[in-house]
């Protein structure tokens, strides 16, 4: 029996999502930085801030696109801090976890 990876399947999906933005939106700016985003939010920084490069070298320094590729990096940075940091009730749960088992 073949083993299918859990992130095998996970990439696969995203790249089908993807192709979907892409079919949807055709290829213009936006579409580039909602691919951004979706990367973004699939922890994957570094992709996201090569779509937001690659937008910029394809589309230009238009005021649109500049705008768009500010907010992306924006939030790239604010997104990977936040991972980068644990969120402060996983703090408290594990603070929580450690006087039990002390007790």
């Amino acid at each position: 029996m073949q083993h299918i990876h859990l992130a095998e399947i996970s990439q696969a999906g995203l790249q089908l999502a993807i192709q979907e933005i892409k079919d949807e939106m055709f290829d213009t700016p936006e579409c580039d930085y909602t691919i951004a985003k979706l990367l973004c939010h699939c922890s994957q920084f570094e992709a996201a801030e090569r779509q937001l490069d690659d937008m910029l070298l394809k589309w230009g320094s238009s005021p649109d696109v500049v705008e768009l590729t500010e907010k992306g990096y924006a939030m790239v940075a604010t997104m990977s801090a936040n991972v980068a940091t644990p969120a402060p009730h996983s703090t408290v749960r594990q603070a929580t976890r450690q006087t039990m088992v002390a007790a």
